[in-house]
């Protein structure tokens, strides 16, 4: 038996009043991949942001929930200050200021 099915871009309004703010911007790829639907924008989900479901409007919607969840985290992750255990060690620190400066 053939289980095969092509996969297919969709069009999407990208201007309707309805799509959230965040995919009108980036304007992610709309799949229907058999009875999915995966929005994505990035080569993979790992390092993209990919969001799946059972109509394309379910898809969109769950990206869009992903793109602001990688948001948030981004933001929460680059506003944290380093918690030193012991301040009499420099080393920790010195790592650290290395560690920031060679990015």
């Amino acid at each position: 038996m053939d289980d095969t099915h092509d996969i297919k871009i969709i069009p999407v309004d990208y201007n309707s009043n309805e799509m959230p703010d965040a995919v009108r911007r980036y304007q992610p790829i709309l799949l229907n991949d058999g009875n999915e639907y995966c929005c994505l924008l990035g080569e993979i989900p790992e390092y993209g942001i990919y969001g799946c479901g059972d109509s394309p409007e379910e898809a969109i919607m769950h990206w869009n929930q992903k793109y602001l969840q990688k948001t948030v985290e981004g933001a929460l992750f680059s506003t944290k200050r380093p918690v030193l255990g012991d301040h009499t060690t420099n080393e920790l620190v010195k790592a650290y200021f290395y560690s920031s400066m060679s990015h």
